[in-house]
């Protein structure tokens, strides 16, 4: 480490070279600290049969489920292959391997999150004792359900003994079990993900070699196309930035540029921005593409469209006003008046 090496450089340059695998890495410790959070604070088994199995499995596969499609929303890619693609030109869809092999990685980076919580989620084995609870609080051996009090409730059928849809189900024993239950239920648990980690890792670490394998690029040269397809980005959103400032600029100045502005016009540009699209309906149908003319971004760039047609129809009347007379003229010479 150099003494002109910042901490924010080494984090800066950590990230250009790691960036998937410290992205990752930062899903599964977010993930991992989300689950402990909220285990803690909301999870609380209930005494009642069978709402501990449904309680318990909404908060083993509820979240890993949530943050599946989270983890497809927020992906660029998901938006790269579905945005516009029933409006492509011809010849510019994505070829159907193309797309199947996106959406394959899309699926690999969204599963990251959901098998990490479920991971954590098996390895503290609450949700999975609390799901399971039910098979070992048989009401003739639980010895929360042998006092008088709660048979002589079963029997008459009062809110206690009501808890329990199954009469064969102590409630009581469900929310505590004894240790030699829960123990067994939380090792059962701890297994199940150490099995489902080691699983997947062979599934992913499998599916990553075959597919190293089967690339045409060398190790070398796919570092250097990954290179290439960031710079490349770069530039275009710098070179993209500053056309759209130009542009902005020029409609900005042309509408500020007017001699004398309307209320038409300011409720214009006011309006909010169009959100029709011309392929819809008659477009769609007919498969045509879109004119120029109908790539308006803003209400102003709609204004300025406007003003600019309303130019060039004023300046078309101006010159067909001055041809008038000389076409008048010509047709004269032409056919002359017989007297």
């Amino acid at each position: 480490m150099s003494a002109t090496d910042s901490p924010v450089s080494l984090v800066t340059n950590s990230f250009s070279s790691y960036g998937p695998a410290v992205l990752n890495g930062l899903i599964i410790v977010s993930t991992i600290g989300g689950q402990s959070l909220i285990g803690r604070l909301t999870f609380s088994c209930p005494c009642a049969y069978p709402l501990n199995i449904y309680h318990a499995s909404t908060f083993i596969f509820g979240p890993a489920l949530a943050l599946f499609v989270f983890g497809l929303l927020i992906n660029p890619n998901t938006w790269k292959l579905i945005h516009g693609c029933c409006n492509r030109s011809r010849g510019t869809s994505h070829p159907v391997g193309t797309a199947i092999v996106y959406w394959l990685q899309i699926v690999a980076q969204s599963l990251i999150a959901p098998i990490a919580w479920l991971f954590i989620a098996f390895l503290s084995g609450n949700y999975y004792e609390c799901m399971r609870a039910g098979d070992f609080c048989d009401i003739s051996n639980a010895h929360q359900c042998q006092n008088g009090t709660y048979m002589s409730g079963l029997i008459l059928g009062n809110a206690v003994a009501t808890i329990a849809f199954d009469n064969n189900i102590c409630a009581d024993c469900i929310c505590s079990l004894d240790k030699i239950s829960s123990g067994y239920l939380q090792s059962q648990s701890q297994v199940i993900a150490w099995v489902l980690l080691i699983m997947v890792g062979f599934v992913a670490l499998t599916i990553v070699c075959v597919v190293r394998m089967c690339d045409k690029y060398t190790y070398v040269q796919n570092c250097y196309v990954k290179i290439y397809r960031d710079e490349e980005k770069k530039l275009f959103d710098e070179i993209s930035r500053e056309n759209a400032r130009q542009f902005a600029e020029k409609n900005v100045k042309t509408f500020f540029g007017a001699v004398k502005l309307s209320k038409v016009d300011w409720d214009t540009i006011s309006a909010l921005p169009s959100i029709k699209n011309p392929y819809i309906l008659q477009h769609w149908m007919k498969k045509s593409q879109i004119t120029p003319e109908e790539w308006e971004y803003t209400t102003l760039q709609r204004w300025n469209n406007k003003q600019q047609n309303l130019t060039i129809e004023r300046r078309s009347m101006m010159q067909a006003r001055e041809l008038e007379p000389i076409m008048s003229q010509r047709n004269e010479s032409e056919h002359p008046k017989t007297s």
